[in-house]
């Protein structure tokens, strides 16, 4: 039996060290292509990814929007994102195709060919999320928490913070999908459907690899990402699950909207020892290594990384700032 080849497609717009080593990862654990959708088409870190090998690189601009058939740029996220993979998937240029973001990373420590061999129409791929055990030093640092703990160990665990959390994450539980592209079925954010706005079709779930959820590379990038939300208006923000938008609305009720993200930040994803102690006792807390600096190095030679924490919220520091002002000049509340 032929071994299935596989690729991935993500619409990003995020700072290039985050973008390349997202590409040179996945390159690196055995996609045939890694296709970038950049939401900003004037975003310079798409002449870099431009000239790495495997690295298909689309500008989301007007005439891209047009070719898709949209009058204009989709006002929401999700909306470009699944035209973007769609388009992608009707091109049949791979056998499979992975939808992920730039903060998820396929982690498949045993291959994810043996899982695609016995798949239907798609494969779900279940997802931890990234917490802190030390002060940030690096984005990547970090262990990884799992979902599926019962009511009672989430509230045991993470006391009063529990009210931010959803099945113990603060982001989503639903993993995400590699599509069979044969089958010509519809790729959505978490799953595959016979169409679009259709049935989720019959899956087979992989018990060897997971998505890592990074979710905010930094503190100040997961604000960022979170206040952005209700920066676009109460429909967006209304979309979140009620745990994530609860979180958004104290911070932007606060008047300080940083210190009190920071804050919230901090109770959400910094592990005490106690809690470490906990999830690790019911199989909740794992450590996923990722070789990134020698992933770069394999598939954009010469080109040079700096993963501190520093330096990425120096290249956010504007669009947080940006952000935070039209969080305070709005003049009403989201309820």
């Amino acid at each position: 039996m032929p071994v299935p080849n596989w690729s991935v497609v993500s619409t990003v717009r995020e700072p290039l060290s985050l973008v390349l080593a997202f590409a040179c990862h996945h390159l690196s654990m055995g996609a045939k292509t890694v296709h970038l959708f950049f939401d900003d088409p004037t975003d310079p870190a798409a002449e870099v990814m431009k000239s790495i090998p495997g690295v298909d690189v689309t500008l989301c601009d007007s005439a891209h929007w047009t070719a898709l058939g949209q009058p204009d740029r989709p006002a929401w996220q999700t909306r470009r994102q699944t035209l973007n993979a769609n388009f992608i998937a009707q091109q049949q240029r791979t056998d499979w195709l992975l939808h992920v973001d730039a903060d998820e990373f396929l982690w498949a420590p045993y291959g994810i060919e043996r899982d695609l061999a016995r798949a239907g129409a798609w494969l779900h791929i279940p997802n931890l999320e990234r917490a802190w055990i030390a002060p940030e030093a690096g984005i990547f640092d970090g262990v990884f928490r799992a979902s599926g703990l019962s009511t009672s160990s989430i509230e045991r665990i993470y006391g009063p913070a529990r009210r931010y959390l959803q099945s113990g994450l603060s982001g989503h539980t639903s993993g995400k999908a590699m599509a069979r592209l044969s089958d010509r079925k519809f790729i959505a954010i978490h799953a595959v459907k016979e169409e679009f706005g259709g049935e989720v079709s019959p899956g087979h779930t992989t018990a060897n690899a997971c998505i890592l959820h990074f979710d905010g590379m930094t503190a100040r990038h997961w604000l960022l990402k979170s206040l952005r939300y209700a920066a676009q208006g109460k429909a967006l923000l209304q979309s979140l699950h009620n745990r994530r938008r609860a979180g958004i609305e104290r911070v932007m009720d606060a008047p300080d909207p940083l210190t009190e993200g920071l804050a919230l930040h901090n109770e959400i994803f910094h592990l005490s020892d106690k809690q470490r102690e906990m999830l690790d006792a019911q199989g909740a807390l794992l450590t996923c290594q990722l070789d990134l600096g020698a992933s770069v190095a394999a598939h954009a030679p010469g080109r040079t990384t700096d993963f501190s924490a520093e330096r990425f919220d120096a290249y956010l520091a504007s669009a947080l700032d940006e952000t935070i002002g039209k969080i305070r000049n709005q003049t009403r509340r989201f309820n």
